[in-house]
């Protein structure tokens, strides 16, 4: 990894990275897309396979190519993401912790570095799964989806926390298992070391700076977080 100045703050991803959240993503999808067939939108531009955020543009464009006003198309965004959201808090209560993700959270509070957490979660359920393996004293902020309009791989997602957080975009180091986190990263001129967590496909995670296996957490991460100090 190609030595810049020292890092300030750690900004992380939640889902996979920190916790395992064991989310019915199937469930969670097929609700999305059953409240979006009912407001007319053809099932040709719906699917399983996308994550919900990428059905819920397809549905966007599709209302405002109807000329559905955005009164009305956010009240059904909003529909969408309040079912989402049960769904979720059911996960976030069954969150389990990543095996010694903890040891790698308390290093880097006693190297005095900031921590967030920036995710696709809401802030709410993000703070419920981080009490039920007790690491939520470890962070400075959480940034959910109902915090900021625009999500990673937007640079308004990681900048937003910067400013909060007192810190320039090239003082951080973004951990993540999603292509999302890496490109976020990348879009902002900070570091980042993708985890190759049980979910994550490394073939994804090849633009990060360094990439550690699960099996190599919390001492493969911690020598990497060391030389960035």
């Amino acid at each position: 990894m190609q030595k810049k100045k020292p890092i300030k703050a750690i900004i992380w991803d939640l889902d996979g990275t920190l916790i395992h959240f064991k989310i019915d993503y199937l469930r969670a999808r097929r609700t999305a897309i059953e409240i979006l067939k009912n407001y007319g939108v053809p099932k040709r531009l719906l699917t399983v396979k996308i994550s919900i955020l990428d059905n819920m543009k397809s549905a966007r464009e599709f209302f405002e190519t109807e000329g559905l006003d955005q009164k009305k198309i956010n009240e059904i965004i909003e529909e969408v993401d309040n079912e989402i959201i049960k769904i979720e808090y059911e996960a976030a209560q069954n969150a389990t912790m990543i095996k010694g993700i903890d040891e790698v959270l308390e290093f880097a509070m006693k190297k005095d570095l900031k921590q967030a957490i920036f995710t696709f979660n809401t802030r709410r359920n993000a703070e419920i799964s981080l009490k039920k393996v007790n690491l939520l004293h470890y962070f400075n902020q959480i940034v959910g989806r109902d915090n900021i309009p625009n999500l990673k791989p937007h640079p308004d997602h990681l900048n937003h926390i910067c400013n909060i957080l007192n810190v320039k975009s090239d003082e951080i180091l973004v951990i993540g298992d999603n292509i999302r986190d890496i490109e976020a990263a990348i879009n902002v001129g900070a570091y980042s070391i993708a985890t190759h967590t049980r979910l994550a496909r490394v073939e994804t995670l090849q633009k990060a700076d360094k990439i550690i296996r699960e099996d190599e957490i919390p001492s493969k991460l911690i020598q990497e977080i060391e030389k960035l100090l």
